[in-house]
């Protein structure tokens, strides 16, 4: 690999690489020509002369990653590095998921747009942050008039650039809505032409009656439906992939256009609360520290969370949940549910972890890691021709606390792991899955393959090294074998080190 400089003719050529252009293609030997910002031409262009020269002989150029399930738009303004994507090679990320999101989200944007940023940012209105404007955490159906209320906001946030709106139906204050409030909202986004994407009501006991809701919105709402980190949760779920992918492809043979995204691990992340029950989550903290402070709803709560330790998220045992970021007691970050009961000089049993896991919420909010899937679902789901890999991530300031390491690693993993290793997936098919699949879900006609044209979000890694790093114990670990990333055509990872350049946009839905 060499770098040379000569008289500016185009802004940069990237020569002699295997270039994966994301629709599933074959790999082609090519150079490519970047100029303004997009790419000008492909082909030999062995003549031509460039301000820049990346010779990428042994390696892949590929569309840079699309990565349609983040959360890193929460610290971007803080962190507009976004280095921890980046260094993966993603260049366009996809924020509010999961029913959370900025609002108003025209405000958001504008004051991103005021930053300089790394990489695209674009956005899906929250249900339940829309929701929580209207209602407050209240536990009871929307009326009429706040219904209204809330389809105002939605359209605002279509207007203001959406993409469309996400759910996250196991929080709250999404969990106590019902199936009409998701579609009456969701014709509102159809209305634009944007998606419904969806953390869905269930992901473990229940997946099935989820699916079909998820299914059942889009087949009322007349729109597409995606959904979100896909998954079976707990062993009494292991297997189900099965049938939800049954499910999806029954929808799709209807004509209905459904897609799914998911990340590459056995583990999920979420706060602390996912495995109280969603009565007791009603009313915000005071309400919940009120609640475990009265001996009966306390003792109710317990039980709530004694199943869900068992069959939900707990996968059957407390040492499987572990405390990820605690910022009331950062000693207690990377330790599991029993190690912490066992401290406390009680026997690990869910029962005593329950009262273990009240105890730390009532202390302070925090989040988990719950490893509580299986492989064998994990690569069922990867292999569906309608699944993307994305990462479920955030923004992370390098070194806090002990965070999934999905958010450093999610697309060096699936090259190194499931595609080098175990040869799950082609290279072309991983990057269709990358690159172009997540761009036509978002209807971003002008980014997600290499063709003539296109914005120059490119990404150069070395397919035979390429690997994640990050670990459970030590996550802040950048992968290897991402060399070089283009966002609009200009260089944010330069020879796997980070540049000081911040091309990243605001994309809007139009």
């Amino acid at each position: 690999m060499s770098i040379s400089c000569q008289e500016s003719e185009l802004d940069f050529v990237i020569k002699n690489g295997s270039v994966i252009d994301g629709t599933g293609s074959p790999a082609f030997q090519a150079d490519l020509g970047i100029k303004d910002g997009r790419i000008s031409e492909i082909g030999d262009l062995e003549t031509r002369a460039a301000a820049r020269i990346i010779d990428a002989r042994g390696l892949t150029v590929a569309p840079g990653f699309i990565d349609l399930h983040t959360h890193a738009e929460r610290k971007i303004l803080q962190l507009p590095s976004v280095e921890n994507y980046i260094r993966q090679g993603v260049t366009t990320i996809v924020g509010g998921n999961c029913g959370g999101s900025p609002y108003p989200i025209g405000d958001f944007l504008q004051k991103v747009e005021a930053t300089d940023i790394a990489l695209n940012l674009t956005l899906l209105v929250g249900h339940n942050t829309v929701r929580r404007e209207v209602m407050g955490r209240e536990n009871r159906y929307a009326t009429a008039e706040e219904l209204q209320e809330m389809q105002g906001l939605v359209e605002q946030a279509m207007q203001d650039g959406a993409f469309g709106m996400s759910t996250g139906l196991k929080y709250i204050p999404g969990a106590y809505s019902n199936t009409e409030e998701v579609v009456a909202l969701s014709k509102v986004v159809g209305k634009y032409g944007g998606f419904y994407a969806t953390h869905m009501r269930e992901e473990g006991i229940g997946l099935l009656d989820a699916v079909e809701e998820a299914l059942n919105i889009g087949r009322q709402a007349g729109l597409p439906v995606h959904i979100s980190h896909h998954k079976a949760v707990g062993k009494s779920m292991w297997g189900n992939s099965v049938k939800t992918l049954k499910m999806v492809d029954e929808a799709v043979g209807e004509g209905m256009d459904v897609t799914v995204d998911q990340y590459p691990y056995t583990a999920t992340s979420t706060g602390l609360t996912v495995l109280f029950p969603a009565w007791s989550l009603e009313g915000g903290e005071e309400k919940i520290k009120e609640r475990l402070e009265d001996a009966t709803l306390r003792a109710k709560i317990k039980v709530g969370i004694v199943q869900n330790i068992l069959y939900d998220r707990g996968g059957g045992d407390p040492a499987t949940i572990v405390i990820s970021s605690y910022s009331t007691d950062p000693a207690l970050e990377g330790k599991n549910l029993a190690e912490i009961t066992e401290m406390r000089g009680n026997e690990p049993t869910p029962e005593n972890a329950a009262e273990t896991l009240m105890d730390l919420h009532y202390a302070g909010g925090g989040r988990g890691i719950y490893h509580c899937l299986v492989e064998e679902d994990v690569i069922r789901i990867m292999k569906h021709p309608l699944v993307m890999h994305a990462s479920d991530g955030a923004t992370i300031e390098f070194g806090k606390a002990k965070p999934h390491p999905r958010s450093y690693g999610t697309y060096p993993r699936v090259l190194g792991r499931y595609v080098r290793e175990q040869k799950i997936l082609s290279l072309e098919e991983s990057v269709r899955k990358m690159t172009s699949l997540p761009a036509k879900r978002l209807g971003l006609k002008d980014r997600g393959v290499l063709k003539k044209g296109m914005w120059a979000d490119i990404v150069i890694f070395d397919s035979g090294k390429v690997i994640d790093r990050a670990t459970w114990t030590e996550p802040h670990q950048y992968p290897e074998g991402v060399l070089f990333v283009l966002v609009n055509g200009e260089p944010v990872i330069d020879n796997e080190e980070r540049t000081a350049m911040y091309p990243g946009r605001v994309l809007r839905h139009r």
